[in-house]
């Protein structure tokens, strides 16, 4: 990792128009601008390791980084992927625990590094930022039981109808998802191969439940959805994984 020269100031104006810290108070961004340094990461390269000693917490300003388990058959698991904007390493940095995972860059990336000690000390005077920190820990605890979800189900079918579900908005029937990252990586954190993903997306699309382009898929029909998640899947529809 190398390091970056810049000012306080423009610091404090990256720090800000970030979502962790959008709206927080000219005094808590210069004070947190003091123990924060950014970095350039390269592609495949790790940022920590599994059981590292958490002391700072990072955010995503450029590029994308994935958090992931390593398995012992020399796969991985991957947790979640995180993009520009996000932050990781929250939970540890507040607990000074332990990371649980590691993080690798998948591709070069820019990221800002904050010193816990400066964290927790602006979070104790800042209400702001500690509720902003508390949302931040409680919406990757959610996240993580969702994918535990789309991960338990025993078809393949409804693995994915899972994971589709969870990006639809107020129960609207017909919607666009954008994906964060790339199809292999949500095939490894729903416990299916890619090529098992890929055969499933291209039988949703047959049924004309989505459409696929790219990394954008488009739920036309989320009740279907809806009834694969709870019915599971019928005879013609099972694809050996």
């Amino acid at each position: 990792m190398n390091g970056l020269s810049l000012t306080p100031r423009q610091i404090i104006e990256i720090l800000g128009r970030l979502s962790l810290f959008r709206a927080l108070g000219e005094e808590t961004l210069e004070n947190l601008a003091v123990g924060t340094r950014q970095v350039r990461v390269a592609r495949n390269e790790f940022i920590f390791r599994k059981g590292d000693l958490a002391t700072s917490m990072h955010m995503v300003v450029g590029g994308q980084v994935r958090v992931y388990l390593p398995l012992t058959n020399g796969s991985e698991k991957v947790i979640e992927s995180v993009g520009p904007g996000e932050a990781f390493g929250v939970a540890a940095a507040c607990l000074a625990a332990a990371h649980p995972a590691h993080v690798m860059a998948n591709k070069d990336s820019h990221l800002l590094v904050i010193d816990r000690h400066v964290l927790m000390r602006e979070a104790r005077s800042d209400c702001n930022l500690a509720l902003r920190l508390l949302g931040e820990v409680a919406r990757n605890e959610l996240g993580l039981v969702r994918d535990l979800e789309s991960c338990t189900p025993r078809s393949a079918h409804e693995r994915v109808a899972c994971f589709l579900l969870q990006h639809r908005i107020n129960g609207v029937h017909a919607y666009d998802i954008h994906l964060p990252t790339t199809k292999r990586e949500i095939a490894a954190r729903l416990n299916l191969t890619h090529e098992t993903l890929s055969r499933v997306l291209h039988h949703l699309c047959d049924e004309e439940i989505i459409e696929v382009k790219g990394r954008l898929v488009r739920v036309m029909d989320s009740a279907r959805l809806d009834a694969i998640k709870k019915d599971g899947c019928h005879n013609e529809m099972a694809i050996p994984e």
